[in-house]
């Protein structure tokens, strides 16, 4: 019977076997090392688009100040007006001011979904419940949103994990105490 194991005296295959053994032990450091600066760097890119949307909506608030200050200040130079012209402006505000309202549509394109202010009042503090839905299937679903009329803002909520999309949303907004609820249109 031969005997074929590796001999002391056989040093080329123990320098082969060192050197392939110290190439791999290289290769697995620089991959855990590149792992690690991708999690890094995804932290960053997270925290960073976090910042942008609280920047944007800051920015959507203080637009939101500024037309009301103005709205207020036109209605002082209106008070400043002639008292018939007062009256017929009175009238014309508040027949303006019934018609006012937030109407919500909500459009869907696979896992897409456009929450959009049909209404004639802008919408402050929006937010969609999704009720259970878990937050790892969802992005940049609307917490603290300003939709002014004509306008809409975009979020997706994924179907998987056994947890399809929801079949409606509850839209909470500034001023209201109960939410609208909106049926979830199929794709």
């Amino acid at each position: 019977m031969m005997n074929q194991a590796i001999e002391m005296g056989d040093a080329a295959t123990w320098g082969a076997t060192l050197t392939a053994s110290a190439a791999l032990l290289l290769s697995l450091w620089q991959f855990w090392a590149q792992k690690m600066e991708q999690a890094r760097r995804d932290e960053v890119d997270s925290q960073a688009a976090a910042v942008a949307n609280r920047q944007a909506e800051a920015a959507e608030r203080r637009a939101l100040a500024v037309e009301q200050s103005l709205q207020q200040l036109l209605a002082s130079l209106a008070s400043a007006r002639d008292p018939l012209e007062q009256d017929e402006l009175e009238t014309a505000e508040r027949a303006a001011s019934s018609a006012e309202a937030v109407s919500w549509r909500l459009a869907r394109s696979k896992n897409t979904f456009v929450l959009r202010n049909e209404g004639n009042v802008t919408a402050t503090g929006v937010r969609v419940g999704l009720g259970d839905h878990p937050a790892g299937l969802t992005r940049r679903v609307p917490e603290d949103a300003v939709v002014r009329p004509n306008e809409s803002v975009e979020f997706l909520v994924i179907g998987a994990w056994g947890q399809p999309v929801p079949r409606e949303f509850q839209i909470y907004r500034d001023g209201q105490e109960e939410p609208e609820i909106l049926a979830v249109p199929s794709t």
